[in-house]
């Protein structure tokens, strides 16, 4: 079909020199798609192609497609592989996604053997309007809803959909005229699958009211394709500028975030999940976007695979959830000492004079126990006046992760004087100055610059 020949030249540069790899199952699409590749190669002796066809052991005409897609390569000298999905004829639970996952590992492999920049199938207008209907029932992102692409990055290369805007009314006919073989899948028959259920009683009624549905269709996808372009490149630069990556993760600011128009905060979030490698469902990033817009100040949601969305504040996070949580530690400190204290392999505190928090005790205050917070704290907030450490917390807008953190310093009468990096408390009896200590709290940035 010339239609091949148009798109090669409209998206594929350099396309009489490259090498593709086409997918050919035996349907009646991808044996027109492999008959015009062969037609062209006859044209343009330079053009490369190579042809991989999966046995999904799915269906008992699968042996008669593979032997029909090995004769026509066969007589035509064309480079085949056959690659069977033995484990298909014992499936019985999401058959369809497995076989997916088993057709493109292997069209990937094939791909790196032969050295073909592009992977070639044979999807049409009709495909794409089932997508679309598709994923406008189930709900969708609009990269989703926008459907399939005439052109996408795959492996180290691109994966290309030469006949999106073809009709399959126009390859059977195609197939007709030249006589190309081809095998029908009687699984298309069966209403028990979603798409037949589109494909047979849904869109002939689209079809009834208007004959041009297909048309009508490829050009909502090329209009929502050409705007989430646009959008696409809005989210990276706000992500490339906004966005901190973290050890275990990635965090920004809510109200930076929250400055941008909805519809592009909502591609920024799933821009930003994507980087977890596809593990966010639609629902997974629809409620991180519901809880971002909340009145509540801290909130945490689960996430698949261990990872998890925080809000603490101002401050959104993604991370990897800890394995274990901080066990209670207690340090008891007799005096001064010349070293430093090591509280954690984060955090010191020392005696010297050193940029960092400060705290000044008496000596009457030895020994001090430093351990961390316990829900029942209390300390002096003001004469007469006591708080709990939980309610400071909070009033300080303090994340709950980081309280669990928190060190408590306990003089020798168990009366809370300080914590440690946030403020000394008022004092319960009064001292003279020349009795001061001073002690000094670094935290990890601190003691790496030490």
């Amino acid at each position: 079909m010339k239609e091949v020949e148009t798109f090669l030249m409209k998206f594929v540069p350099n396309w009489k020199q490259e090498s593709f790899l086409l997918a050919v199952s035996g349907g009646v699409d991808s044996m027109v798609l492999l008959e015009s590749f062969f037609l062209l190669q006859k044209k343009i002796e330079a053009l490369n192609f190579s042809v991989v066809h999966i046995h999904h052991h799915l269906r008992k005409e699968s042996d008669e497609e593979e032997e029909m897609v090995r004769e026509y390569c066969m007589i035509r000298n064309i480079s085949l592989e056959v690659h069977h999905w033995q484990q298909g004829a014992s499936q019985t639970v999401g058959v369809e996604e497995k076989a997916r996952k088993f057709r493109y590992q292997k069209l990937e492999e094939s791909m790196k053997k032969n050295k073909a920049r592009y992977v070639v199938v044979a999807h049409h207008a009709d495909d794409q309007v089932e997508t679309v209907l598709m994923k406008l029932t189930r709900g969708s992102t609009l990269e989703g809803i926008a459907g399939m692409k005439p052109i996408r990055p795959f492996s180290e290369g691109y994966l290309i959909r030469p006949f999106l805007t073809v009709d399959k009314e126009e390859l059977y006919e195609y197939a007709l005229i030249h006589q190309i073989p081809y095998q029908e899948d009687m699984s298309n028959q069966s209403l028990e699958y979603t798409r037949n259920r589109f494909r047979k009683e849904i869109i002939p009624l689209f079809k009834q009211e208007n004959p041009k549905f297909n048309q009508k269709i490829q050009e909502f996808t090329q209009t929502l394709q050409e705007q989430q372009e646009l959008i696409l490149t809005l989210a990276h630069q706000w992500i490339a500028q906004e966005l901190v990556e973290l050890s275990g993760g990635w965090s920004w600011e809510k109200e930076i975030y929250l400055k941008q128009p909805v519809g592009l905060q909502k591609v920024i979030l799933v821009e930003i999940s994507k980087k977890l490698g596809g593990l966010l469902s639609t629902k997974n990033v629809s409620d991180i976007q519901k809880a971002i817009v909340s009145d509540t100040s801290q909130m945490s949601l689960n996430l698949p695979k261990g990872w998890i969305f925080q809000k603490r504040y101002d401050q959104l996070l993604i991370i990897k959830e800890e394995e274990k949580d901080i066990p209670y530690q207690e340090i008891r400190v007799e005096g001064i000492q010349s070293e430093d204290i090591v509280l954690s392999k984060d955090e010191r505190i020392s005696f010297k004079t050193e940029q960092g928090w400060e705290m000044f005790v008496s000596s009457e205050d030895f020994p001090l126990t430093i351990r961390r917070r316990k829900p029942d704290d209390q300390f002096l907030l003001k004469e007469n006046q006591h708080q709990s450490v939980r309610r400071w917390c909070i009033n300080q807008k303090i994340s709950r992760e980081l309280r669990e953190k928190l060190w408590i310093v306990e003089n020798s009468s168990k009366e809370i004087i300080a914590i440690l990096g946030f403020r000394q408390t008022q004092s319960l009896s009064k001292r003279e100055e020349t009795d001061r200590i001073r002690i000094v709290y670094r935290n990890k940035e601190e003691v790496l610059t030490c």
